[in-house]
């Protein structure tokens, strides 16, 4: 029995020897002001003093969920300050028709000034660089990520996943970060018809593009646990959006 638990211990070390080792990071809710409301987000810091760049993290139609808080801890351990944001207030849903309710029932108006409050409640933190913002969504949350770096050119980096894309070039002259946007060939809500124009309309605004990138899957395909996760596809668009926040945030080529 000894010797098989030695075995077993050496085995278990060995395991961890080719592992990569991961970053430290400390996620907890806060509450910070938006307006005259009180909002609660996820905040993860990276380890040390800083100052790190920051990124909101914003959430799918289904809400605040333990896959977006997993994404903020993901960045977060890649050097990033991260916040997200509750939009909900809480609710969190598990079907698609309570996402289709809680996205219906969010105004939008109250949505992009909870972001707004969001990049506030980074910038007054003293391990954020105030001056490399970004943000990031899914589904619902891609078209807010947007939405948030017209209003707001704080945002220095705007990475969109599957969100509503914006074809009015008058709409996107505001726009002063650089965008990354994946989408899905098979997505139906929005067709790759959808997507060339909203890059057409970006080229012709002048405006910064990392890429915009089609992968052969439908919309939500990054989630794992959904119907439409495909691992290959959302393991690349993982690696677009880390070199992309590396090469507009900390300056990495």
């Amino acid at each position: 029995m000894r010797a098989l638990w030695t075995a077993l211990s050496a085995a278990v070390l060995l395991l961890l020897a080719v592992q990569p080792a991961a970053a430290k990071v400390k996620g907890k809710m806060i509450t910070f002001m938006s307006g005259d409301d009180e909002v609660k987000g996820y905040l993860v810091e990276p380890e040390g003093k800083g100052p790190f760049p920051a990124i909101v993290v914003i959430q799918e139609w289904w809400g605040l969920t333990d896959w977006i808080k997993d994404n903020a801890k993901r960045l977060a351990g890649k050097g990033y300050v991260t916040l997200a944001p509750d939009l909900y207030r809480g609710k969190v849903a598990t079907k698609p028709q309570q996402a289709m309710q809680l996205m219906k029932g969010l105004p939008r108006n109250r949505a992009e000034r909870d972001l707004k409050a969001a990049v506030n409640a980074l910038v007054n933190r003293d391990k954020v660089d105030k001056t490399r913002i970004g943000s990031v969504g899914w589904c619902m949350g891609g078209g807010y990520s947007l939405q948030l770096a017209l209003k707001d050119e704080r945002i220095k980096a705007c990475a969109m996943c599957y969100g509503r894309v914006v074809t009015d070039v008058d709409m996107l002259k505001p726009l002063k970060a650089t965008v990354l946007g994946i989408f899905g060939e098979e997505d139906r809500g929005i067709p790759p018809k959808n997507v060339e124009a909203f890059e057409k309309a970006l080229k012709k605004a002048g405006k910064k593009i990392d890429k915009i990138k089609e992968f052969k899957a439908g919309h939500g395909f990054m989630r794992p646990g959904g119907e439409a996760y495909r691992e290959e596809e959302a393991k690349e668009a993982w690696k677009d959006i880390d070199k992309f926040f590396a090469k507009v945030l900390k300056k990495e080529e």
